[in-house]
C-alpha cells in the first residue's frame, strides 16, 4: 500500500517545500518556478511550473499552473502531453541531468520559455536537507568574535560577502552543508564554515553544525592546531590535499569526528570549485536558440528593407511577388508578426531576444526604421496582414467609401485601442492582448478558433473597404506611425498629448 501524502510542510529558505505521509516520514518535495524564472518571458510574459520531487530531489512530475504568455500558445503546450514529460530526471542542483527539450510544433517560443524557467529554477546549488540554514550573523562572530565590526551580504545558499564598516568586500564565508552533506563521522555528518581572503586564500576554518554528539564535536573547535593544516592554502588547493601524505590525525577524544570533518573539507572544496567552473561554463554556454525560420527572417528583413527605401518598390511584378512572399512564408512559415502582446509583455517582463532572435529582430527594425528613415516599412512592406490587404485590393469588387464624419471616428480607433492596451499593462489587466488584433492568425496550426475568425473577419472588410484593418483597427500600426518622422513632427498634437499623460501614469506607478 503506497503512503499518502497528510502534509505539505512551509517552505524552507531555498523554496523547496517537503512533503510528509501520517507518520511524519519524507515522501518528496515540491516547487515552484516562480519567483526564480520570472525574468524568463516567451511572448509576453513568464509562466510558473510546480515541480514534484523525490526524496533525492529528482523531479517526478511536472505541471504548468499558468502562463502570462498568449492563450493560444499556451493552449498548445498544454495539448502537447509530451512536453512537460521531458523533465521528469532533471535533478535539483545538477545541470548535468537537463537534457535537450522538443519544442511543442507552432509554440516554440513559449515551450522554451517553460523549459529555460525550469532550467533556472533546478539550476542552482542543490540545497542541503541536512543543513538548510543560511549564513547569518552568528556565523561571522563565530569566525571573527564578538566584535567583528563585519557585515555579511548573502551571495546564495553557499557563499556571502564579508564586508567591512566602510562597505567593502574583505573576503566571504562559505557553508559547506549544500556542498556536502553525506560524509559521516559518529553519528552523522558535519557542516563547517570557511573563511577566505580576496584572494581565496583560506583564513579561518570552523564547525558550523553536527550532528555528531557534542562532547566530540566540541573538542574540534578547542583545538587550532586540527586546523592549521588548512589555513593558508587557496581553496583550489583544498581539493587537492592528500589527508594520508598530510598526516592529518584525528583529535583527541574526537577521532572519527575530525576525520570525517576533514574530508568534508577537502570534498567541499572539490565541490565548490567543480560549481564555480560549471556556472562560468554555463554562462559561455547561453546561446541564442537560432532557427531556420530565423535566418529567413533575417533574409526577410534586408530585402524589404531594400525593396522599401529604392526604386524597387515601383517595380509591379516585384511588388506582386514580395506580396505573395509575405503572405506564403513569412507570414503562414514564421509567425513573427509583431503585436501588442508582444511590445507589451516584453516591455513589462523583459525582452526574449534570446529564445526568439528572428522575432526580436522584426521588432527592432520596425521601432528603429519609422523615426530614422521617416518609413514605416513594417506596414508597408514586412507585415503579411497588410501584404493580404493590399493583395485583396485587387479584386475586382466595387469599394466602400464611409462618410467623412463616420471616417473621422474610425481613424481614431487604432489609437484607442493602443492606448487601452498601454493603461492594461500598466494596471496590471488580466486581458488577452493577443485577442485585440488578428496577428495571432498567422501561426494558423496553434491559433484558436476565435483568433481565425476575427483574422477571416478583417481581411473581408477590407475587400470592400481598401485596407480596411490597417486605417481603422490596428492598434500596432498607429504606434509605428507615431514613431514616423514627419512635418507635424515639430508641432504639439493631441497623441503627444496622450503620450505624456500615459508616460505621467506609468511613472506613477514606478514610484
Amino acid at each position: 500500500m503506497q503512503p499518502t501524502a497528510a502534509e505539505v510542510r512551509s517552505p524552507t529558505s531555498d523554496g523547496l517545500q517537503e512533503i510528509v505521509d501520517d507518520n511524519g516520514n519524507s515522501l518528496g518535495h515540491v516547487c515552484q518556478t516562480l519567483p526564480a524564472a520570472k525574468k524568463v518571458v516567451g511572448y509576453r510574459g513568464p509562466s510558473n511550473v510546480a515541480l514534484l520531487l523525490d526524496e533525492q530531489l529528482v523531479v517526478t512530475e511536472a505541471d504548468l499552473l499558468f502562463s502570462d504568455d498568449t492563450p493560444d500558445h499556451v493552449a498548445a503546450v498544454e495539448r502537447d502531453e509530451d512536453f512537460l514529460y521531458q523533465f521528469r530526471g532533471w535533478t535539483l542542483g545538477d545541470s548535468s541531468t537537463f537534457t535537450d527539450v522538443d519544442a511543442t510544433t507552432g509554440a516554440t517560443l513559449t515551450a522554451l520559455a517553460i523549459a529555460e524557467g525550469i532550467a533556472v529554477r533546478l539550476g542552482g546549488e542543490k540545497p542541503s536537507l541536512r543543513f538548510p540554514d543560511d549564513l547569518n550573523e552568528e556565523d561571522l562572530t563565530a569566525i571573527y568574535g564578538p566584535d567583528h565590526g563585519q557585515s555579511l551580504h548573502v551571495v546564495n545558499s553557499v557563499e556571502a560577502q564579508v564586508q567591512n564598516s566602510d562597505g567593502q568586500v574583505v573576503g566571504r564565508l562559505i557553508r559547506t552543508g549544500p556542498l556536502v552533506d553525506s560524509i559521516a563521522g559518529y553519528q552523522g555528518p558535519n557542516e563547517l564554515l570557511i573563511a577566505t581572503d580576496m584572494d581565496d586564500v583560506v583564513t579561518s576554518v570552523r564547525l558550523r553544525r553536527t550532528f555528531d554528539n557534542e562532547p566530540y564535536s566540541g573538542y574540534l573547535n578547542e583545538d587550532d592546531y586540527f586546523w592549521k593544516v588548512f589555513l593558508e592554502r587557496r581553496l583550489s588547493e583544498l581539493g587537492g590535499i592528500d589527508l594520508v601524505a598530510e598526516q592529518i590525525e584525528g583529535v583527541s577524544g574526537a577521532t572519527m569526528t575530525s576525520l570525517a570533518v576533514a574530508e568534508t573539507v577537502v570534498a567541499a572544496a572539490t565541490e565548490f570549485q567543480r560549481r564555480q567552473q560549471e556556472q562560468a561554463s554555463q554562462r559561455q554556454r547561453r546561446q541564442v536558440h537560432w532557427s531556420p525560420h530565423d535566418t529567413g527572417t533575417v533574409i526577410a528583413l534586408v530585402l524589404a528593407i531594400v525593396i522599401g527605401t529604392t526604386r524597387l518598390r515601383g517595380v509591379r511584378w516585384l511588388q506582386m511577388l514580395w506580396l505573395l512572399i509575405l503572405v506564403g512564408y513569412f507570414g503562414l512559415m514564421t509567425g513573427n508578426l509583431i503585436s501588442l502582446a508582444v511590445l507589451t509583455g516584453w516591455a513589462a517582463n523583459g525582452i526574449a531576444w534570446k529564445l526568439a532572435p528572428g522575432l526580436f529582430a522584426v521588432v527592432a527594425v520596425s521601432m528603429l526604421l519609422p523615426p530614422l528613415t521617416k518609413r514605416n516599412l513594417y506596414c508597408t512592406h514586412i507585415c503579411p496582414h497588410g501584404a493580404a490587404q493590399q493583395l485583396l485590393r485587387r479584386l475586382p469588387v466595387k469599394s466602400w467609401k464611409p462618410r467623412k464624419k463616420v471616417l473621422k471616428y474610425l481613424t481614431w480607433m487604432p489609437g484607442i485601442l493602443l492606448t487601452a492596451a498601454v493603461l492594461v499593462t500598466l494596471l496590471h489587466g488580466a486581458g488577452n492582448l493577443s485577442a485585440w488584433e488578428p496577428f495571432s492568425a498567422w501561426i494558423w496550426y496553434v491559433a484558436g478558433a476565435g483568433s481565425i475568425v476575427f483574422a477571416v473577419l478583417t481581411l473581408a472588410a477590407s475587400v470592400v473597404i481598401p485596407m480596411a484593418y490597417c486605417r481603422f483597427g490596428c492598434p500596432t500600426g498607429r504606434l509605428l506611425d507615431y514613431l514616423r518622422h514627419s512635418a507635424r513632427a515639430t508641432r504639439v498634437t493631441l497623441a503627444d498629448v496622450v503620450v505624456v499623460g500615459l508616460t505621467l501614469i506609468a511613472w506613477s506607478f514606478a514610484r
